[in-house]
């Protein structure tokens, strides 16, 4: 009478415990904004499509990315505005919108203000919107909506019939028209460029409320409508039907401020209760942790599943609703409780003693009822249980066999056929269709049900498997697909019976031959939990093992199971690894999702007929609904890159100089569900091509050589990056100038073109050196064919002879100067240039020579200074050559004097000029003394002579030389 007392008070406990807490969440975490021990406000959250957190807050905007808020600044660093609305386009271009109504963009990892020609609005901006012709709208605080088509801003307001102007969300439909949520209504926006098409759905048209606080897209361009006063409804904008849930009826929970739909879950945000859930036709408030919490303004959902909201104080992170709790026990019964069932009616069962729990819901309020076992002792635990297709249960005992009973009446029987085979202590209850598998520690049993074990008082016919499956420790066994059965033996492997034939594989084939648990994925390979060495999985003719080294958290596995995904989930204690058997990417759920110590018994591991998983933990039962929806890795970033620690535009600034070659890469697995425990190799293509392991989150590169360079990085949950996600960043560091193909290339053809011009140059250099070589023994012939003429001489020694009679002494120093005058024309032939001095001095001697022949009648003026003699080069014997020509082509007399001057012209010329004193028979001459004077002038400094002879005076004029 007494036990029986206390468990009824057990139960009455576990019924309040259980209506109280069926909508309390996991992993609960929040996060407060703080900079410099300021906390600042959060107004809005939005995940961008990288699955960054991006938060606007009363200082700006942050990144989140599950550890720290990275602030994203204005231009202005002076600019600390408001931000109450953001969006990131189809470009990723990031639009902000401040409660000062200005909005910005995100140019160069800063935000700058957008400053269109129309102006902004004055009034906070609410919410954005990108519609299908990528026209950005925006709403307001009061000023209505506006839009960005063709680079104008165009308005809507009461002058386009716009009933209200407090603009609270935008939503885009599937025939591309826009749902605004205001105050008086939806308003239903179409446009077409400038033009505006406005309608309204208020209460007129069965909307419960005027004031519509948000919405939300649903499936099959249906939308979830929040409204102030009377909750949610749902809208069709197809058919234009409201659809009024039932659950709303007396809405007790105040103003929705948000809604976000998540699977068969719609969470709603509100300002006075909190987090609702709407989910089969059910509200439930969820319970936080911190019961003070209200005033939620925004919810998502990260690419883990994860639910965030926020307030004004906090942003927090809860459990994705692939995990839902149900608490029907509490602590104390947790390690009573060896066996968990979800039975055809999703109706949870555990076992306490020899007690069995259900728990259900009646009239959408939980219930259980209490079925007690009688016949068991105190000291036989229940540990496992099975619905067949019958719906009968099947209650394993250690020590008592095997119990059968009927959920409808709640009668029970011992199976007492079970005592044949002696098979009292029971380890595991599965089946599949007709047969009901055993396994205890006296062997295997398997039976196959008839129309007449719908009637539990019917006998059971048993096949006993003890002999041919090399052990009686078994812990599980299982039919598969295929009609095989597989037997989990304890120390002699695993064995399967097919066609009749049993086949073993022990430790030959695997690390462990203790077997626990088995199961089959989609493409019908079997897989099973071993004792020390992992799960393996038999693809029917090899055995692949995974295990700690392969990412599993944990090598003590209690069971292992299929979703109805396909993925393997391997159970521990600590929580479940989720093994996807198509790419072998394993992700985890553990104490961070909220998960408690889960029961090491195999037995509280159950499966539902959807697929979905439920296990007992210290909290009571977790239930996981597997979802393809959510990424369970994850996603690789390169946040930002550096070089020289300043911040580059990675996107458009690939080729850099050979001397920025220090570079800095910031990276991140973006993993909201445990951001703290992310694994992460890199390498650099082109430096070295092999991996590297690390856990830092910024990696530097100094003094790279010029080449071409590839980034790479990745992430995982664990050592094994099988399939990880993968960022990259190509660069090339230019090698130097000197060291460009196109520099050798320009080089080596200046250097050619060098090479050839020297060539070339050379080539007209000894051309030019032959030709004046030449010309200056044409003109040393010249000259001494000229001095050795006959007439030369037959008028000097006429000379000589006249002066020898009369003065004797000037006869001497005649023959003296003719001496000098010959020996310099010698000596100065050999020569190209000489001074002017040495030129005039050697005239000197030539005139002397003349003027003992004409005396006073030949006269010869030199007006050059004394600086100009010394200064001024000349080719030599040219004044020489030119003075002869002068005495040669003129007559010399008394009557007719011939008068040569000699003088400097602008510094630039040397001027030679006679008078013309014609002779009665003239001497003709050849011209080549001029030519000659003129060609070696030409090749010394490419310069020219003049000649001009006039009707009374010959002028040749000389250019200038100088050293």
């Amino acid at each position: 009478m007494r036990f029986l007392i206390k468990i009824t008070r057990i139960v009455f406990i576990l019924v309040l415990h259980f209506t109280y807490c069926k909508g309390q969440v996991l992993g609960y975490k929040a996060f407060t904004l703080e900079e410099n021990n300021k906390p600042y406000f959060i107004n809005t959250i939005y995940k961008n499509t990288n699955g960054y957190i991006l938060v606007g807050s009363t200082n700006g905007v942050y990144k989140f990315d599950g550890i720290k808020f990275i602030k994203i600044p204005f231009a202005d660093q002076a600019i600390n505005d408001t931000v109450t609305a953001i969006l990131e386009d189809n470009q990723q271009q990031l639009w902000v919108g401040c409660k000062s109504g200005r909005i910005a963009k995100k140019i160069n990892n800063t935000l700058v203000y957008y400053n269109p020609e129309e102006g902004t609005p004055q009034k906070a901006i609410t919410c954005f919107l990108q519609d299908k012709n990528n026209n950005i709208w925006f709403g307001t605080k009061g000023e209505g909506i506006y839009y960005i088509y063709n680079n104008r801003l165009y308005l809507i307001d009461e002058e386009d019939g716009l009933a209200d102007l407090n603009i609270h969300s935008l939503t885009l439909t599937n025939n591309g028209e826009v749902l605004a949520a205001t105050d008086q209504g939806i308003c239903v926006c179409k446009i077409n460029g400038t033009k505006k098409q406005l309608t309204f759905i208020n209460p007129k048209d069965g909307l419960p409320d005027y004031m519509v606080t948000s919405i939300a897209p649903n499936a099959g361009n249906n939308f979830w409508i929040g409204m102030q006063d009377k909750g949610f409804c749902l809208y069709n904008h197809t058919n234009k039907i409201i659809q009024l849930p039932t659950a709303i009826n007396n809405w007790q929970y105040g103003q929705v401020n948000a809604l976000l739909n998540s699977g068969n879950t719609l969470w709603i945000a509100t300002q006075d209760n909190g987090l609702i859930t709407y989910s089969n036709n059910a509200v439930i408030k969820v319970n936080l942790p911190d019961e003070k919490i209200s005033g939620i303004n925004n919810l998502l959902q990260d690419d883990q599943g994860n639910i965030w909201l926020s307030n004004n104080e906090a942003l927090i992170r809860i459990s994705p609703n692939e995990l839902i709790h149900h608490p029907v026990y509490n602590k104390t019964l947790f390690e009573t409780i060896h066996a968990l069932l979800v039975d055809n009616n999703q109706h949870i069962w555990i076992s306490s003693g020899k007690t069995l729990i259900k728990y259900y819901k009646q009239n959408n309020v939980p219930a259980n009822k209490i079925y007690t076992i009688t016949q068991l002792p105190k000291n036989v635990d229940i540990t496992s249980l099975y619905q067949d297709k019958y719906n009968n249960i099947w209650v394993g005992t250690m020590g008592k066999g095997i119990f059968i009973l009927n959920p409808q009446t709640g009668t029970y029987r011992a199976i007492t056929e079970i005592e044949k085979t002696g098979s009292t202590n029971i380890l595991s209850i599965t089946g599949r269709g007709n047969a009901v598998c055993i396994g205890g520690l006296e062997g295997a049993l398997v039976v196959e049900l008839n129309e007449t074990n719908k009637n539990i008082t019917a006998k059971y016919n048993f096949t006993n498997f003890n002999s041919n499956i090399g052990s009686n420790y078994i812990y599980n066994v299982y039919k598969d697909t295929k009609n095989r059965i597989w037997f989990a033996t304890d120390g002699k492997g695993i064995t399967v019976l097919e066609n009749g034939v049993y086949i073993n594989y022990d430790n030959e084939k695997l690390k462990d031959d203790h077997i626990y648990s088995i199961t089959e994925d989609k493409e019908n390979n079997i897989w099973f939990s071993t004792s020390n060495a992992g799960i393996y999985k038999f693809d029917g003719n090899n055995f692949t093992n995974y295990n700690t080294t392969n990412g599993l958290s944990d090598k003590n596995i209690t069971a292992i199971k299929t979703d109805r995904q396909g993925n393997i989930i391997i159970m521990h204690t600590a929580g479940f690894d989720i093994l996807n058997p198509y790419n072998n990417n394993i992700s985890y759920v553990n104490n961070i999702q909220g998960i408690s110590t889960i029961s090491a018994d195999m037995g509280s591991i159950a499966q539902d007929s959807t697929g979905d998983i439920y296990f007992n933990t210290a909290n009571g039962v977790i239930q996981y609904t597997a979802s393809s929806a959510t990424v369970k890795k994850p996603t690789t970033i390169i946040e930002n890159v550096q070089l020289f620690l300043k911040d580059i535009d990675a996107k458009t600034q690939t080729t850099f100089s050979h001397d920025e070659n220090n570079f800095t890469f910031f990276i991140t697995g973006l993993y909201y569900t445990d951001p703290e425990n992310i694994f992460y190799q890199y390498k650099l293509q082109g430096f070295n091509n092999n991996w590297v392991s690390t856990k830092d989150r910024s990696i530097t590169f100094p003094k790279l050589a010029p080449g071409t360079y590839k980034f790479i990085v990745r992430s995982a949950l664990n050592n094994s990056f099988i399939n990880a996600t993968e960022a990259y960043y190509e660069f090339k560091i230019n090698k130097p100038l000197w060291k460009q193909w196109w520099f050798i290339i320009a080089i080596v053809a200046a250097a050619a073109g060098l090479l050839f011009w020297y060539i070339k140059k050379r080539e007209r250099s000894l051309k030019h050196v032959q030709q004046l070589q030449q010309e200056k023994i044409q003109f040393q012939f010249q000259v001494l064919r000229n001095q050795i003429n006959p007439h030369f001489l037959f008028n000097s020694f006429n000379t000589l002879i006249s002066i020898i009679e009369d003065d004797p002494k000037t006869a001497v120093n005649y023959v003296e100067q003719l001496a000098d005058f010959f020996r310099n024309i010698v000596n100065y032939t050999d020569k190209e240039i000489i001074p002017l001095l040495e030129e005039l001095t050697l005239l000197k001697a030539y005139f002397y020579l003349q003027q003992k022949r004409y005396g006073n009648n030949l006269v010869l003026n030199i007006q050059i200074t004394e600086q100009e003699k010394n200064e001024i080069l000349i080719p030599s014997l040219t004044l020489q050559l030119l003075i002869e020509n002068a005495i040669k082509h003129n007559a010399v007399s008394k009557e007719t004097p011939l008068t040569i001057n000699i003088l400097t012209e602008n510094n630039n010329r040397i001027i030679i000029s006679n008078n013309i004193n014609p002779k009665l028979t003239s001497q003709p001459g050849t011209g080549m003394g001029l030519k000659n004077i003129a060609n070696r002038y030409n090749l010394l400094s490419h310069k020219s002579i003049t000649v001009n002879n006039f009707d009374e005076k010959f002028i040749v004029s000389l250019p200038i030389l100088k050293s």
